[in-house]
């Protein structure tokens, strides 16, 4: 069963940091992992002007890019919700599924702060975990340079 965990918590607060810390840690467990970005700023490129796959999107296609070692989908959204993009695209695959981002979808998750205060504006969903350099009382927390820990809590969630 693949399992879902939001990562999500106020801009600059080391998601993205933590994560790519994380990550190894987690595949050196065995565990096949897939990230979701949450842009939530609209339009965004991942190829550049002038390439073909640019191209092709402009004239109106979905394109899918792929070599022998990466793929890519760029495709016009129909829906941008998280649960649509996990049912279609991510569960049955993955081990476990991370997102960074998505904080008003609801699913559990581990919120990273800078500001202890600001924890509340996180709570749409099961908060597995707190992660800030101050500790917050009522929830397992972790500091930032918490690695392994963080990477040992996430690995047994997933094997629950």
């Amino acid at each position: 069963m693949t399992r879902l965990i939001s990562f999500v918590g106020t801009s600059d607060s080391g998601k993205t940091t933590l994560l790519t810390q994380i990550i190894p840690r987690l595949r050196e467990k065995g565990l096949k992992i897939a990230v979701v970005k949450h842009h939530a700023h609209g339009d965004f490129d991942i190829d550049r002007e002038g390439k073909d796959s640019w191209k092709l999107y402009n004239s109106g296609a979905d394109v899918l890019i792929s070599s022998p070692v990466k793929m890519a989908f760029i495709r016009r959204s129909e829906n941008d919700s998280l649960d649509w993009i996990f049912e279609r695209y991510l569960k049955g695959d993955y081990d476990l599924v991370l997102t960074e981002g998505f904080s008003r979808a609801g699913k559990d998750r581990i919120v990273v702060l800078n500001d202890p205060e600001k924890l509340d504006y996180f709570r749409h969903g099961k908060i597995l975990a707190v992660i800030c350099d101050e500790k917050i009382e009522g929830h397992t927390w972790f500091r930032r340079d918490d690695v392994e820990k963080i990477a040992n809590f996430i690995f047994e969630l997933v094997n629950q």
